[in-house]
């Protein structure tokens, strides 16, 4: 009798735990469009999961992020054929959780997401995956993986997080892998913000080749330096001081003399002090 008595008991104690697992599983269980259904902005993404048959692909899953496109602009893809359609959301479905906390630990890294384009066995090229990049703080872009492909969608913010099940990112643009189709530029900036500087012209008489040092400059470091020059008379020396010679680029050297400037200055005042004596003595 006691060993059917813990035989009732272990039997409970089984059906409990498997009635709690269960119940687990259905609470943590993703409805995607549900979880949408609540955000107006995103129902045209909504409707495209729902027409690509993409809903039954993540709602199996248990961890996903969805980088989510707004109404506006998912209206850039949404009448692509309805493969490439597919191909592109697939990508911007990422099969782990990211939040703004986690994204935030990355410091300025980058970071391959595996998205659920990658488990068709189709992807090549790194088609199914996604970078992520951190470029400052409160900055994050996204891009295709594949080589050459550019960061084109901005972090916008978050929309849902449901620690560690689902994640929902607003981005700006759609990515499109090279081989899914033509890709999406970014937005061109908003009103009143400064426009990129533009590229440097290229004068008339430049040739292909780097250009040569300025002709002037060449011209003021090979003239001679002051000391080589003829003294000045007596007369010149009692009105005025001599004028300054001019600096070449020896006088940036160093400093283990004097430069020939500062030598040249000695003989002068030399000069002059001699030449106002002399006037004296005549006078």
């Amino acid at each position: 009798m006691a060993v059917s008595a813990n035989a009732k008991a272990g039997a409970y104690l089984l059906f409990v735990a498997a009635f709690f697992l269960a119940f687990s599983t259905t609470s943590t269980a993703l409805n995607i469009t549900k979880s949408l259904a609540d955000y107006s902005e995103y129902s045209s993404l909504s409707n495209l999961l729902q027409e690509t048959k993409l809903t039954e692909a993540i709602n199996r899953r248990q961890t996903i992020t969805v980088l989510a496109l707004d109404n506006d602009a998912i209206k850039s893809i949404a009448d692509r054929p309805s493969d490439e359609l597919r191909n592109i959301l697939m990508n911007h479905i990422v099969l782990d959780y990211f939040d703004k906390e986690k994204i935030q630990k990355l410091g300025k890294k980058s970071a391959l997401l595996t998205t659920l384009y990658q488990t068709t066995g189709s992807a090549s090229n790194q088609n199914g995956f996604v970078n992520m990049t951190r470029i400052a703080p409160g900055e994050v872009v996204f891009g295709s993986a594949t080589k050459g492909s550019p960061l084109v969608a901005k972090l916008l913010g978050p929309v849902i997080s449901q620690p560690f099940n689902l994640s929902v990112l607003h981005i700006s643009t759609p990515i499109v892998a090279p081989a899914f189709g033509d890709p999406v530029l970014a937005p061109p900036p908003p009103p009143g913000s400064k426009p990129p500087a533009a590229a440097p012209k290229k004068s008339k008489s430049s040739s292909s080749s780097a250009p040569g040092p300025n002709v002037e400059e060449e011209d003021e470091a090979e003239s001679p330096s002051p000391s080589d020059a003829p003294a000045a008379s007596p007369k010149a020396a009692k009105g005025k001081s001599p004028p300054n010679p001019k600096e070449s680029d020896e006088d940036d050297k160093g400093s283990e003399g004097p430069s020939a400037s500062a030598s040249s200055r000695v003989v002068w005042s030399r000069v002059g002090v001699a030449a106002m004596i002399g006037l004296i003595a005549l006078l």
